[in-house]
């Protein structure tokens, strides 16, 4: 049997404002999230930052390593937390190893938080992964122990941004966003159902988890009617006015912002 020359690669693309050949406007995209976010933080002293979604594939971790990335970028001390204990993919992104010396190692006082916390290099930028995979991972997260690793964290950095799951498919950001300051929901252009979001929406309400804005991701061309002359852009929708968000390349639209 021949093989198929044309078929498609296995592997997803991902950008990163990090990477010398991302667009220009998808990091400025991201520098513009930051500016914005920089002007609610100052005003209402908000660093610890939940990225979530409503469902799986939205985008949202692409949106936690790169608004990490950006903020880094400004002489800001940022950690990035993956507290995405089923599902962790942010080592792809930052194309580090997985390890066993993680949040749940932490959290299960198999480690320190101290020796778990990586360096991004060339960065202002520390990560700490989500270590071995646990049998409980909601439970972990709402844990007492996870307070302590929360508070200790405020005190060494300027932000810390924490990717979390989805909120309709498990309860783990909802636990987690009454430690937060504020969280952003990613939404997935033509593809999230205004019901599901309204519902994730009052999922994090009935948690006590402060909305700072919404993430419009994954933007397409092909349904954009009359805009299409942002055909190239995502959008997010963040206290009432749209800004662009991405730059992809047309060839690969759906697939830059996919991960989880």
């Amino acid at each position: 049997m021949k093989k198929n020359k044309h078929r498609k690669p296995t592997t997803k693309q991902l950008f990163s404002v990090a990477d010398e050949n991302a667009p220009f406007t998808y990091v400025e995209a991201y520098k513009m999230l930051c500016t914005n976010l920089e002007f609610i933080t100052t005003a209402q002293d908000c660093k610890k930052i939940m990225v979530t979604s409503t469902l799986a594939n939205e985008g949202k971790t692409n949106v936690s390593v790169n608004l990490a990335l950006t903020l880094a970028g400004y002489d800001k001390k940022v950690c990035l937390i993956e507290c995405d204990l089923r599902r962790p993919s942010v080592h792809r992104f930052l194309k580090a190893k997985r390890s066993d010396e993680g949040l749940t190692n932490v959290l299960k006082g198999e480690t320190t938080l101290e020796k778990s916390i990586k360096k991004v290099s060339g960065t202002n930028m520390d990560i700490l992964l989500s270590g071995s995979t646990p049998p409980n991972p909601s439970e972990l997260l709402a844990s007492n122990k996870m307070k302590e690793v929360i508070d200790k964290l405020e005190t060494m950095y300027d932000y810390i941004i924490y990717d979390t799951p989805p909120v309709l498919l498990v309860t783990d950001a909802a636990a987690l966003g009454k430690y937060m300051d504020g969280a952003l929901l990613v939404v997935k252009h033509n593809a999230t159902e205004k019901g599901l979001v309204l519902k994730a929406k009052n999922n994090l309400d009935s948690a006590g988890v402060k909305i700072l804005g919404a993430v419009y991701s994954i933007y397409s061309e092909k349904s954009a009617g009359s805009y299409s002359k942002y055909s190239s852009y995502n959008y997010y929708y963040y206290y009432g006015g749209y800004y662009g968000y991405g730059n992809e390349r047309k060839s690969k639209e759906k697939n830059n912002d996919s991960e989880e």
